[in-house]
């Protein structure tokens, strides 16, 4: 009750006292004085009141922001011992990372403080985390028995006789760099300022590169040239990073998760394994090495994570770094998969390993097609197996029928890359580009992201390899090779050993997947025998497939279409984010 209202009733039962019988002006003034009194009383227990609120109030905010200051204080403070949990290790707890030749004098002039872990535990199986240090230092890489087969090699002796060797010449007539067909159709001159202009302009109506001058430039720079910026690559599944050069041109980087001993879980899918970045680096010198020359140029580098990513980062970026309770530089990114704090890429401390693949072209320069693969699998837990993989007459019955190889090389294209897949163990094929500017040039597969090959050395998925059991064609060329490295003392091993040997991060690869390679290239030799006993040498080698029963159409008319229910989309290169475009 406020005090008017206290005043209004004591007025008015003055008033009445008034107008009674018994008032008298003596007994009015008292009725007054008390009146004023008790008014005053109530004035002095209200303003006493308030005082004591506010002195509440501010009372309540100083112990509020006393609270939340010695709390910020206490999470601050260092925790004494904490860190003894991680250094205290058992004896031969971690693996160690062989980091070879250029690398590890990088490190020893970089690194000043104790190299500690790298990336934490992800799964129960998992080995432990690399470490910056070499673990294959004098081991024999070729310690293992590989013997082809005697009677592969007697058929085969037989049936090369039979081959047609000149045909190799008809698997690619003419061999049109970009600045070469450019040039002729459109009087445009490609610039070579650099050595990314320069691998752009080589690109070929055949192959992705010919020149290996143009390649060494372009890794030199790759691995070399200071970072100016780093982006998130948005639509990826895993973490990949853009980086910006300070010549404005830009790859792709991916981190290394993994040591070189790692190898998959046999429990996990093939779309949901873990990318791995010395497998984008391995594929490069492989593909190579067998004369395709249709993968993307990769190689690898060693970044601090402080300076030359943190530092350079973007903001979204930036904000998931942190540093790990073993004092390592890590950071989380933003990503489809494992881009949480449990898979987190860790430094040791801040120094990190991973592969550079160049961006190709802008497309709005050098347009691609994105096609979609006949033997794509399905991409499902519970449909595990395709059309393809149950019905072996799949080739013949399907692939061949179809317009877009029924005739021409990509169906041959089909099977190298297949070959590929299975020497290396990738199972993730869904999809494959191709250039579309070579008007009048038949269009070849790009052998782009390879980064889930590599990861089993126990393991032989043949289904991989049933685009060649299927179709039994094969270019003269493939075979001329892969014979010459089943039979010749310098196996297919060791090529790959020393094309690879010339990398900043060498040995790209655990040396147990040597023999796994030759293994895988024994299947391959006997898979070709039967196909030659099955059907003849004229109508397995052949530089060019013709279905004389499908009509001939030109191939790159097809607009690809993705089926209704595809879930998976194939990683792209995204766009630059300063183009780079060709002059």
């Amino acid at each position: 009750m406020s005090v008017d209202v206290v005043e209004s009733v004591l007025a008015v039962a003055v008033a009445r006292y008034a107008r009674s019988p018994a008032r008298g002006a003596y007994g009015e003034s008292i009725v007054r004085r008390t009146i004023d009194k008790l008014i005053d009383l109530i004035d002095r227990f209200y303003s006493s009141i308030a005082h004591m609120m506010r002195l509440t109030l501010k009372r309540l905010f100083i112990s509020v922001f006393v609270i939340f200051c010695t709390t910020l204080i206490i999470l601050a403070l260092p925790r004494k011992g904490f860190e003894r949990e991680w250094e205290s290790k058992p004896p031969g707890s971690f693996e160690s990372e062989n980091i070879g030749g250029p690398a590890r004098r990088f490190l020893a002039e970089r690194s000043r403080r104790p190299t500690g872990v790298g990336d934490q535990n992800i799964l129960p199986n998992q080995p432990p985390p690399p470490k910056l240090t070499g673990e294959f230092d004098g081991l024999d890489p070729f310690a293992f028995y590989s013997s082809p087969s005697k009677k592969v090699l007697a058929k085969l002796a037989r049936y090369l006789k039979e081959v047609d060797w000149s045909e190799m010449k008809k698997e690619c007539p003419q061999n049109s760099t970009l600045a070469e067909y450019w040039s002729q159709t459109k009087r445009k001159k490609v610039s070579k300022s650099d050595s990314w202009e320069s691998f752009y302009a080589e690109i070929g109506s055949c192959d992705v590169y010919r020149n290996t001058e143009t390649i060494d430039n372009l890794f030199k720079d790759l691995s070399t040239l200071p970072i100016k910026e780093v982006h998130i690559m948005d639509g990826g599944t895993q973490v990949k990073l853009i980086f910006t050069f300070e010549n404005d041109k830009q790859a792709v980087f991916k981190p290394m998760r993994f040591g070189r001993n790692y190898e998959s879980d046999p429990n996990h899918f093939y779309f949901s394994d873990f990318e791995r970045h010395n497998a984008e680096i391995a594929t490069f010198h492989l593909d190579k090495i067998l004369g395709f020359r249709r993968a993307v140029p990769t190689v690898g580098r060693i970044v601090n994570i402080t300076s030359e990513l943190l530092e350079k980062a973007e903001k979204k970026l930036k904000k998931t770094f942190f540093v790990s309770p073993a004092k390592n530089q890590c950071f989380v990114s933003r990503c489809d998969y494992y881009c949480d704090t449990t898979h987190a890429i860790c430094g040791s401390p801040d120094l990190k390993e991973g592969s550079v693949q160049v961006f190709l072209p802008d497309e709005n320069a050098v347009p691609r097609k994105h096609n979609r693969s006949p033997y794509r699998r399905t991409y499902s837990k519970k449909n595990q197996l395709a059309d393809w993989q149950t019905n072996m007459d799949y080739c013949n019955a399907e692939v061949k029928k179809d317009k877009k190889y029924a005739h021409g090389r990509r169906l041959l294209d089909l099977v190298d890359l297949h070959i590929m897949d299975f020497l290396i163990g990738n199972q993730d094929r869904h999809h494959y580009e191709s250039f579309d500017v070579f008007s009048g040039h038949p269009a070849y597969a790009v052998h782009l992201d390879n980064g889930r090959a590599f990861g089993r050395t126990d393991f032989d998925d043949l289904d991989i390899l049933l685009p060649l059991k299927q179709c039994c064609v094969i270019r003269p060329s493939t075979l001329k090779t892969l014979s010459e490295f089943y039979k010749n003392p310098k196996s297919l091993t060791k090529t790959l050993h020393e094309s690879m040997s010339k990398d900043p991060v060498f040995p790209i690869l655990a040396y147990k997947h040597y023999p796994a390679l030759e293994r895988r290239l024994g299947i391959i030799m006997e898979a070709l025998a039967k196909c030659l006993d099955d059907n003849g040498a004229k109508a397995v080698v052949m530089s060019v497939f013709h279905n004389p029963k499908v009509p001939e159409t030109d191939p790159n008319d097809y607009v690809e279409e993705e089926e209704s229910g595809d879930t998976k989309q194939a990683p792209q290169q995204v766009q630059p984010i300063k183009g780079n475009a060709i002059h």
